[in-house]
């Protein structure tokens, strides 16, 4: 019994959306992505809902979020192939955020943290807000 209204809270906070600053929330989803990247079977559905949509559909493109399904799953495994790439000789989930910039760009903002991890190399990851989850939708 205990158990289910653990569940049921659960799913009742994740449908109003996540909590916290446009930081927490970025670095919260990033960590999960980065933890969900590391499979090493290849299976990068963990990172469904945590991703943008950036494929060829405009009415979707940075407007959704990618499923583990058809075509979007391609955006999943490409997102996740960037990463490993630049974890490669790295402990798989240690990272460090060195800054976070808020970039707004038309009518939107992207939420950007700036990650080294322990082989030197940088990246920085652009979160966008869509229908209130942190979304990753671009790697420089």
């Amino acid at each position: 019994m205990k158990k289910l209204s653990i569940l049921t809270l659960a799913l009742t906070l994740s449908a109003c959306g996540e909590s916290g600053t446009p930081r927490e929330r970025a670095e919260a989803n990033f960590h999960q992505i980065n933890k969900a990247c590391a499979d090493k079977m290849g299976d990068y559905s963990g990172t469904a809902g945590l991703i943008a949509y950036n494929g060829s559909d405009r009415e979707r493109k940075y407007k959704d979020v990618a499923s583990a399904e058809g075509d979007d799953r391609t955006i999943l495994n490409r997102m996740c192939y960037q990463i490993s790439k630049l974890k490669e000789g790295s402990d798989k989930n240690s990272y460090t955020v060195m800054s976070f910039e808020e970039e707004p760009e038309g009518e939107q903002t992207w939420y950007v943290l700036n990650i080294k991890y322990p082989n030197n190399k940088q990246a920085q990851f652009a979160f966008i807000d869509i229908k209130g989850t942190m979304a990753l939708g671009d790697i420089d």
